[in-house]
């Protein structure tokens, strides 16, 4: 298709090319037929002629030849435009055109289709990892749920026990329906910067509640729990900071080696709370620890498994809407440290 359309311009380019040299050799061809018709030359003087049908004929073969040349600029940009536009059409984003060009128009041209590509690849990119981030989130909650499952299929399990497992797969359920209605508001806040609901808890209770929700995660690996969680009153939006202590817990016993273990700090403070989540699992590099709070950045292959895209962008979303930071520091291999705080103040600004 592509090299019928450009072998069409080609065409339609000589066709005019044609005509305009027909018509200026209509017009001397008239000219001469009108000096002979009515002898307004002496046959005497037809001989000086010859040099003038000269003329005529280099100035034909020169305006061909500059016809030609100036069509060549004016059509192979075109045709090396046509040809990058038929690969983005297929899915190829990664093609760019060189900028460097001797016409200013053309390399504008270049430059704006190079800024759409980009924006088209980003756009793909996003969209081909969608899918996997989102359930990322998704799947913390399922897992836990079908963990607390198989625990039920223990026909001596106690009455008790059994009762408490059911609360946290409820607990489970109403954590999937929650994760859904928070991803919904984060996208209002970045389009439209809806207000979040702030209210008084307690968040070492609620730490503590994401720590038992993990349990059959933490006890299938053997971790140890170091815990120090004092009492803690907050004023803060109890729903989305549960996910932020979901996620880093979850991904904290997910990169934990066996029998590894998992510190858990809160510490009161007169500006306000820092948590501190570490684990001893495998750690990251410097390039992932940069990116790692980059929505929809997925973690180099040496992790055992894909997330972080979503997960811990929304993490830092959450914390910074509470005026908070977090930071991480982490070593190949050694583990990583995650350093939230969360200001005081937030009742009065």
């Amino acid at each position: 298709m592509r090299k019928k359309l450009f072998s069409q311009l080609w065409v339609y380019f000589a066709v005019i090319t044609f005509l305009l040299m027909v018509v200026v050799l209509s017009v001397f061809v008239g000219l001469l037929f009108i000096i002979n018709h009515y002898q307004l030359v002496s046959p005497e003087k037809e001989g000086h002629l010859f040099p003038f049908y000269f003329i005529i004929f280099l100035s034909l073969m020169i305006g061909a030849a500059l016809s030609f040349f100036v069509g060549q600029r004016i059509l192979q940009p075109i045709g090396n435009l046509r040809q990058a536009m038929n690969k983005v059409s297929k899915g190829d984003f990664s093609i760019q055109l060189d900028e460097q060009h001797q016409m200013e128009d053309v390399e504008e041209l270049y430059h704006d289709f190079n800024v759409m590509v980009k924006e088209l690849n980003s756009i793909e990119t996003l969209r081909n990892d969608f899918v996997s981030t989102i359930s990322h989130e998704f799947k913390t909650p399922i897992a836990t749920i079908k963990g607390y499952v198989q625990l039920l299929q223990n026909e001596a399990l106690s009455q008790e026990d059994r009762q408490n497992y059911l609360e946290r797969m409820l607990d489970g359920t109403q954590q999937l329906t929650h994760l859904t209605d928070n991803i919904l508001k984060l996208s209002k806040l970045d389009n439209q910067g809806l207000g979040l609901d702030f209210q008084h808890f307690r968040l070492d209770e609620q730490i503590r509640e994401v720590i038992l929700f993990l349990q059959p995660k933490w006890e299938q690996l053997d971790l140890t729990l170091d815990i120090d969680l004092p009492h803690t009153d907050y004023y803060g939006n109890e729903e989305f900071l549960y996910q932020v202590w979901s996620n880093l817990m979850d991904n904290a016993i997910k990169y934990s080696k066996q029998n590894g273990s998992i510190y858990v700090h809160l510490k009161n403070e007169a500006e306000g709370q820092t948590i501190i989540i570490r684990d001893e699992g495998i750690g990251m590099t410097n390039e992932v620890a940069e990116r790692i709070f980059d929505k929809f950045y997925q973690s180099d292959t040496s992790r055992k498994t894909k997330g972080n895209g979503l997960g811990l962008a929304l993490a830092k979303q959450i914390v910074e809407l509470h005026h908070g930071s977090i930071k991480v520091n982490s070593s190949l291999n050694e583990g990583s440290n995650f350093k939230i705080f969360l200001p005081n103040n937030l009742k009065n600004s």
